[in-house]
């Protein structure tokens, strides 16, 4: 080779690098591009899924109340028959108070009205907060719709419409044949105002017969407010429009009418393309192009040179709604400055590689050796090749420094790893395997053929408030030796929590060595635990997991800590794990998060059972009982919710919601005549609310903010819950009593309080149980356990309610023994509010 086509050593070393660099960024660049506008294209679908969603719930929450106006409305004059031929005054009446006291805080509910059968009509129109125009024709006053100042008819008259029919406007005539709640075409008013509106209708019947619909208006105008602060806090363009492409609604102000000069089109709802709003028109002129039917379609668009993402999806409602929202964002709100720092970043590390390439070469023939036997070396560690040959130094000082300073680091990771592994395999304390190391351990195994046993020691907390964390620390490791000592080296044994054991059998399977097992486990707790010259015995729970399909230690660990739950309800406290159980345990999950749910759609409810006096039959007072409305599934048995809130501490909200609306129910109540001023109302309070400090503090806001009287209200605590006589219990029924609402001890009987410990407690009221009720008969009527209470309690001073009277034998029985009070479903199920009163079934038995 000649010496022109040699090359110098740099010159080989420089060339391919500079090759293998600039190829390298560029595929780093093309791919980063790519991988760019995947993660834009995810997080603008996920991001506007979230928004569309997000707008879909507001939406169904905006509309709702409306609805619900239409609705109670139309219960009030179906159940009152408050509907007259031309005399409409009890509708009036009833449509202000309801404005009023319920809906003068919803902004988006502009009117309510009602259209009769004759041509009736009456309406009140909201103007401010607390003033409302009334709307009359009634064809008793003046011929028309008159539309006065005030809510009152007077001589200030605002205008009159001539020839104004409801029963031909767009809200009446299509929906007067149904029975279902329906939102209404979108149409203007025929008022003075002209204002574009969508209704909630509800039609009333009086038996199968129409009488009218009742209408609740929501302006259109209110939509761009709604859309405009959602716009505001999320930075996306939003707007709604129907299956016509018309627009309905859009948060970047301005109208939605044609205005222009052309007669045909004047006044009548803009096309979504025709928005005068850039991005909505962009959105809507390419959505134009595919069927709605095609919704979900993620899409995007420029708009005066910038990129927006767009997403339109349907919004259906069970009231006739058939709607799309358009969602459109920027991709600057979506990513900021993400893509301005992406190519900051191309530059900076294009400039910093090529100084490093620089200084590389420089020091390229010192360094080349050491630097890729130590490569090689970090290559072999990384590999987890602990025990593979370190790098030598050689003879550049700042490579020695830098094998020598590798290979400390080497033999450092080699003593963290080993230590980092001993700690995730082995619990610190006990020095058993942790539930990382079980898993692990049999993770190697050829098989999982045995059965395994998970040991959790009851009560433990209440164990280390007693001796202390310290000593229950040395507790937990004598029994981690007990636990080495009784088995046999092949069991796995592991500590996977606080207190909780789990023991690995290999090869055991049938039932008599899992007996066996299980009985030596029994056996070895029942003996007690020295420490510290103390003897404690601990009592355990055993969840077992055996024939099971093959599966990895963790699904095994899972099962049996679900059967470890079961064995802690259960009296024998084993418990073998069944595929069912998993089955109940996610029912059980799911159950708690509709609870939480429904407690923050406030959908738990009172509903009302008279409490009665038995010798004169005279309704006294009511319970209040909780009930779950939901609007998917209705009405829900207390059975199935009370319990898990109970254990879940869901209680306390739901018994600070239903006390809460029954005192406000209770207000109203009196004020409407139907109850007396010296109703007493029952409300039941969980050993939650009792054991809180805040309870007091929460009652009076209750008190103060629905104006009921202390006097007429009665906490009812179950009997059951009061044996631990916790003192903050004790003390909070003290204050409740100070207060002047007064105490009932619900369920007697059904728990353990002595005589001597009754005459400890602050109450006004006994409830004696259904159960004790039930079993009364006139041959032993003065032995039975219903005399024994009242006589016992005759001289304390307080109230005896017999619960669970369902017939006139058992009410005479009780008017016998001189109960002075009673409730049960001879006078009445629980009913809600509106409906009561109710048809109390011989109140004078």
């Amino acid at each position: 080779m000649s010496l022109n086509t040699q090359f110098t050593l740099r010159t080989a070393v420089v060339l391919p690098f500079l090759l293998i660099f600039l190829t390298t960024f560029t595929v780093l660049t093309v791919v980063q591009n790519n991988n760019y506008e995947k993660m834009a294209s995810d997080v603008s679908r996920k991001q506007l899924s979230a928004l569309s969603e997000n707008v879909e719930l507001e939406l169904s929450a905006f509309l709702f109340q409306p609805m619900q106006a239409s609705l109670a409305l139309s219960h009030s004059i179906e159940l009152h028959h408050l509907y007259k031929p031309y005399d409409v005054s009890a509708i009036q009446n009833t449509m202000l108070s309801k404005f009023r006291d319920l809906y003068s805080h919803v902004p988006q509910l502009d009117n309510i009205g009602f259209g009769g059968q004759n041509g009736e009509y009456v309406g009140l129109r909201k103007e401010t907060y607390d003033e409302y125009s009334l709307m009359l024709q009634d064809h008793l006053h003046q011929r028309g719709l008159v539309i006065y100042q005030g809510h009152e008819i007077s001589n200030n008259i605002r205008s009159v419409i001539k020839d104004y029919d409801p029963r031909f406007r767009p809200w009446y005539k299509p929906y007067a044949g149904i029975n279902d709640s329906r939102w209404s075409p979108i149409y203007a008013n025929a008022d003075e105002r002209q204002e574009v509106t969508l209704s909630a209708t509800e039609p009333v019947y009086y038996g199968n017969t129409l009488q009218g619909v009742v209408v609740s208006d929501v302006k259109l105008s209110t939509f761009n407010t709604f859309l405009g602060q959602q716009q505001k806090d999320t930075g996306a363009v939003i707007f709604l429009f129907d299956e016509s492409r018309r627009l309905i609604a859009h948060s970047t102000g301005g109208s939605i009418i044609s205005w222009g000069t052309t007669h045909s089109l004047k006044g009548q709802r803009l096309l979504a393309s025709e928005s005068s709003h850039p991005v909505i028109q962009s959105s809507a002129s390419y959505s134009d192009s595919y069927a709605l039917s095609q919704a979900h379609r993620l899409f995007t668009t420029y708009v005066e040179g910038e990129r927006y993402f767009h997403l339109v999806t349907p919004y259906k409602n069970a009231e006739g709604l058939n709607w799309f929202i358009g969602v459109s964002i920027s991709e600057h709100e979506l990513l900021g400055s993400m893509l301005d720092h992406q190519h900051e970043s191309w530059l900076i590390g294009f400039i910093v590689s090529s100084v490093g390439i620089i200084l590389g070469l420089i020091a390229f023939n010192r360094t080349v050796t050491p630097i890729t036997s130590t490569a090689n070396a970090a290559k072999q560690l990384a590999q987890g090749n602990w025990d593979s040959e370190l790098p030598k130094p050689g003879n550049v000082y700042e490579t020695s420094m830098l094998v020598h300073a590798f290979n400390e680091m080497a033999d450092n990771l080699k003593a963290s790893f080993y230590e980092i592994s001993n700690q995730l395999l082995y619990d610190s304390l006990t020095k058993l395997y942790s539930r990382e190391g079980l898993v692990n351990t049999c993770s190697k195994l050829e098989q999982l053929d045995g059965s395994l046993i998970l040991i959790g020691i009851n009560k433990f907390r209440h164990i280390n408030d007693s001796i202390g964390h310290l000593c229950g620390d040395q507790l937990l490791v004598i029994v981690a030796e007990r636990m080495k000592s009784t088995f046999e080296d092949d069991a796995l044994i592991a500590r996977i929590g606080g207190d909780e054991f789990a023991i690995y059998l290999p090869n055991v399977q049938s039932s008599e060595e899992i007996s066996f097992a299980i009985a030596r486990i029994q056996q070895m707790f029942a003996a007690p635990f020295c420490l510290m010259q103390e003897s404690i015995v601990l009592q355990v729970s055993l969840g077992v997991v055996k024939d099971h399909q093959q599966e990895t230690m963790t699904t095994w660990l899972r099962n049996g800590s679900i059967a470890l739950s079961n064995a802690k309800q259960e009296q024998a406290s084993v418990s073998y794990y069944k595929p069912e159980m998993a089955d109940k345990s996610r029912n059980k999950t799911r159950m708690l998060a509709k609870i939480k749910q429904a407690i923050e759609l406030q959908e738990f409810v009172p509903y009302y059972q008279p409490i009665v006096d038995i010798q004169s039959g005279k309704v006294i007072g009511a319970e209040a009982l909780a009930r779950w409305l939901s609007p998917t599934e209705g009405l829900i048995s207390p059975l199935e919710f009370i319990p898990l809130a109970e254990e879940s501490g869901f209680i306390s909200s739901i018994g600070e919601m239903v006390l809460s609306k029954a005192c406000h129910d209770a207000v109203l109540g009196m004020q409407q005549g139907k109850w007396e001023q010296d109703f007493h109302l029952h409300v039941n309070l969980s050993v939650n609310q009792l054991s809180q400090a805040k309870l007091v503090e929460q009652l009076t806001k209750v008190l103060t903010e629905s104006k009921l009287p202390a006097h007429n209200l009665t906490l009812e605590i179950t009997e059951s819950r009061l044996v631990d006589n916790d003192p903050v219990t004790i003390q909070n029924m003290q204050a409740i009593r100070d207060l002047g609402i007064q105490i009932a001890i619900d369920d007697f009987g059904t728990g353990y309080s002595s005589l001597a410990y009754l005459h400890k407690l602050p109450f006004d009221c006994l409830k004696i149980d259904r159960t004790f009720v039930n079993k009364l008969d006139h041959d032993h009527l003065d032995t039975s356990i219903v005399a024994a209470i009242i006589n016992m309690t005759r001289g304390m001073k307080v109230d005896i309610v017999a619960e669970g009277i369902e017939t006139h034998e058992q009410a005479e029985m009780l008017k016998q023994l001189e109960c002075s009070q009673g409730q049960g479903f001879l006078y009445s199920r629980p009913v809600p509010f509106e409906q009561w009163p109710t048809n109390l079934v011989n109140m004078k038995s």
